[in-house]
């Protein structure tokens, strides 16, 4: 066998092309795996945060207290408290966190604003309830690794509190 009879049949064998293959797309594809949990977890962590001060803001604009712009109420201080609570535990006392790294201290509620009512002159103003949180992301240890620094999540959502 000459050295041309070799190289023909070295052209035709096929036997390691799909290893080679794979050890070149292999990285890419841990990747983008290793992205779409990271994405998965950050959407979590946000929608956990989402619901929290949305039912925060939801509890204060129904409790029988009066907000501050309205008439200030001595019970309003407890029921900020509590919407915290309810916020980061998902009940109005203290309990565990729904996601590791938030506390009652990332989560504010704004002075209520009272808005115009839009029934008329004669109908009472309606106070706007604003809750507000932050919280730093948990990673997946995936920012870390390509050199992204930490991100701050922020979420916040408005009521107005029926009479």
């Amino acid at each position: 066998m000459g050295l041309s009879t070799n190289l023909r049949q070295f052209r035709r064998d096929h036997s390691g092309a799909a290893l080679v293959e794979f050890t070149l797309i292999a990285p890419l594809l841990i990747s983008l795996m290793c992205g779409l949990a990271e994405f998965g977890q950050a959407l979590r962590q946000y929608h956990i945060m989402e619901k929290g001060v949305r039912d925060a803001a939801r509890y204060l604009s129904r409790v029988p207290a009066n907000p501050p712009c309205v008439a200030a109420d001595a019970n309003w201080g407890t029921y900020v408290t509590q919407a915290k609570n309810l916020a980061v535990y998902g009940v109005t006392t203290s309990g565990t966190a729904l996601f590791n790294g938030w506390t009652t201290a990332t989560v504010s509620v704004a002075d209520p604003t009272c808005i115009a009512n839009p029934r008329g002159a004669l109908a009472p103003d309606l106070p706007k309830i604003t809750v507000t949180a932050t919280a730093p992301y948990a990673d997946l240890g995936m920012l870390s690794a390509i050199g992204l620094g930490p991100i701050t999540l922020t979420v916040s959502h408005e009521e107005l509190k029926v009479s």
